[in-house]
């Protein structure tokens, strides 16, 4: 089964090349099917082979989805990558590097909060269930949603043992982040 599957994609890949379709992205896909290996289950690292830190299934749902806004695809992608080592950090991490991981992803999230009611979107509720459907993305096997749970677990139960920024320092970094993703000149001009 498996393998008539990659063979359909294979004779389906060398059917739009030759009536000439060349899209990125079909090439991407094509490539990523082609060096799947088909017996090899679905791990919580996942398949990765830009080796940047992102689940390739993740990587590809982030740049479609907000390949339109890259503020929030750039947040989404980072905070992938902070999921994706949370996940796979070893049982006996210490607590100040659990931390630290957590506080970027808090950070995240808030950023991309923050700029969505500043910007006053319009269907700010829609918005906000993306984040939800994005975890649900991240988090997709059991193995992956237990690690993540372990790690919230493994966190200091009170507030006062997780130190943060200024919430003024973060309004302020985010915004020159915003800034700087969706007009570069204007950011590097000053």
């Amino acid at each position: 089964m498996k393998k008539s599957i990659l063979f359909l994609m294979i004779s389906i890949a060398i059917s739009a090349n030759s009536i000439n379709i060349q899209s990125d992205n079909f090439n991407k896909d094509l490539k990523i099917l082609a060096a799947l290996n088909m017996d090899t289950t679905n791990t919580i690292e996942g398949l990765d082979l830009n080796s940047n830190g992102i689940r390739d299934d993740v990587e590809s749902y982030i740049n479609e989805k907000y390949k339109n806004d890259p503020f929030q695809q750039k947040l989404f992608l980072e905070a992938s990558k902070t999921i994706q080592k949370i996940l796979t950090l070893p049982k006996d991490s210490s607590i100040d590097k659990r931390v630290a991981l957590d506080n970027r992803l808090i950070n995240i999230y808030t950023c991309r909060d923050y700029m969505l009611y500043k910007l006053d979107v319009k269907d700010i509720e829609k918005e906000l269930e993306e984040k939800i459907i994005f975890k649900s993305k991240v988090l997709n096997t059991n193995k992956r949603l237990r690690a993540y749970i372990d790690h919230k677990k493994a966190l200091p139960l009170y507030e006062e043992n997780i130190k943060s920024k200024n919430v003024d320092d973060e309004r302020i970094s985010c915004e020159r982040l915003y800034q700087k993703i969706t007009n570069p000149d204007i950011a590097s001009s000053k």
